[in-house]
C-alpha cells in the first residue's frame, strides 16, 4: 500500500538510521509513522515536519558521536576517597560516576551510540576509567539514561517496571495516556537510532514499601562500599518505574527527569530535547502527575538542605539533565559548581 508521508525517498533517508531493525520491524515502523504523522498534524506539527524530527534525531545523534562529541563536566569530593563526576552528555540525560577506592558505581548510562565516546572521555579524566566499573544503576527506561548499560560487564540494577518497559518496546508501557501509538513509535525511533544495548541479565529492585519519604515510597536500599543508598519510587509521571536515589550520609539526591536545571542546558541540547515533546505532545506520560512530582522533590530538598546547612553542608541535586544543583535563598536550582567542557 502507497505511503502518504513515510514513502520510498524518505525512507532511503532515514535508512542508515534504521539498519538494526528487519524488514518486518522496518515496515510496522512505518505504518505507525504515517498514524502518528496524521496524529500529531491534528495538533499543529505538519507531516514534513514531523518527517523532519525524526530525521534529525538520527542527524543529531550521528553529528554528536566521535569527534564531535561533547560534555559539560562537574566534580565533588564528597570524601577524602570518594568523588562524585557529573557529564552532561549531547542532547541525552546525566551519566554521573562516583569514583571510590574500591571501584566505580554508575548511575545512568547515557545513549549506546555515545558509549565509546564516554570511555575515552572517562578514562582522560578519571583515573581507570571505566575499567573498574562495579555497579550500574539505571533510574529508567527512556534510551539516555539506559541506553548503554549492556556495554558494562556488570548488570544494571534497575525497577522491575522498567525491565518489563524495556521489554515491551514502548516508553508508554504501564502507563494508558491515549497516545500510545506516539510513544511507541517515538520509542522505536530514539533507541534505534541511538543503538540502545541492553544486556539480557537485569537486577530488579525489590517494591514492597519499607516507609514513605513525602509521597514517595522507599521502596529498597543499595550499598556500595560505605555509599547507602534510598531508593525511592517515583509516582510515574515522567514514565513509569522511575526512581530517585538518595544518600544521606553524603546528602545528595538524584532526582531523575523529575527536576531538571533548565537554565544550565546549552541552546543545543535544550532543543534537541524538545524533539520529544514534538513528536509526543508530552516527554511526560503523565504532565499533572510529573507536576506534583517536581513539587515535592522541591519540597523534600529544601527540607533536607535546610537540615544539612546546621552542619555546614549543602544537598547537592543531581538532576536527569543539566547541573548539578544547589537551592538558592529564592528556592530555585542554581549550578553547585562551574562546568568544565570536554571535547573529543
Amino acid at each position: 500500500m502507497p505511503q502518504k508521508y513515510f514513502d520510498g525517498k524518505f525512507i532511503s533517508k532515514i535508512s542508515s538510521y534504521t539498519k538494526p531493525l528487519t524488514k518486518s520491524e522496518i515496515d510496522t515502523y512505518i505504518c505507525e509513522g504515517e498514524e502518528c504523522a496524521a496524529l500529531r498534524s491534528l495538533k499543529g506539527v505538519e507531516p514534513e515536519e514531523f518527517k523532519n524530527l525524526v530525521e534529525n534525531v538520527g542527524k543529531y545523534l550521528g553529528e554528536n558521536s566521535g569527534k564531535g562529541f561533547t560534555s559539560d563536566y562537574q566534580s565533588f569530593k564528597l570524601s577524602d576517597d570518594i568523588e562524585l563526576w557529573s557529564f552532561e552528555l549531547p542532547g541525552g540525560g546525566n551519566l554521573y560516576l562516583i569514583d571510590l577506592p574500591e571501584g566505580k558505581m554508575i548511575i545512568d548510562t547515557g545513549y549506546g551510540c555515545f558509549f565509546k565516546d564516554c570511555k575515552k572521555m572517562v578514562e582522560s579524566l578519571v583515573y581507570k576509567g571505566f575499567s573498574d566499573v562495579r555497579a550500574v544503576i539505571c533510574t529508567h527506561g527512556d534510551a539516555d539514561h539506559c541506553g548503554a548499560s549492556g556495554y558494562f560487564d556488570v548488570p544494571p540494577v534497575m525497577h522491575p517496571i522498567t525491565k518489563a518497559l524495556l521489554e515491551s518496546g514502548t516508553r508508554g508501557y504501564h502507563s494508558p495516556n491515549g497516545l500510545e501509538v506516539l510513544e511507541k513509535f517515538y520509542t522505536t525511533t530514539i533507541n534505534t537510532f541511538s543503538r540502545m544495548n541492553i544486556p539480557e541479565k537485569i537486577i530488579t529492585l525489590d517494591t514492597e514499601p519499607l516507609s514513605h519519604h513525602g509521597i514517595f515510597p522507599v521502596i529498597d536500599k543499595i550499598s556500595f562500599e560505605g555509599l547507602n543508598f534510598e531508593v525511592w519510587e517515583s509516582l510515574g509521571g515522567h514514565i513509569a518505574g522511575q526512581i530517585f536515589l538518595y544518600e544521606k550520609r553524603y546528602g545528595v539526591l538524584f532526582t531523575s527527569d523529575a527536576l531538571i536545571n533548565f537554565q544550565t542546558l546549552s541552546k543545543e541540547r535544550a532543543n534537541y530535547s524538545s524533539i520529544a515533546d514534538s513528536m509526543i505532545g508530552s516527554v511526560n506520560v503523565d504532565s499533572s502527575i510529573a507536576r506534583t512530582e517536581r513539587q515535592e522533590l522541591m519540597k523534600i530538598s529544601k527540607e533536607l538542605d535546610d537540615e544539612l546547612k546546621k552542619s555546614g553542608r549543602r544537598l547537592l541535586i543531581a538532576c536527569g539533565h543539566g547541573s548539578v544543583s544547589i537551592l538558592s535563598d529564592e528556592g530555585k536550582l542554581i549550578p553547585a559548581s562551574e562546568s568544565k567542557h570536554y571535547s573529543a
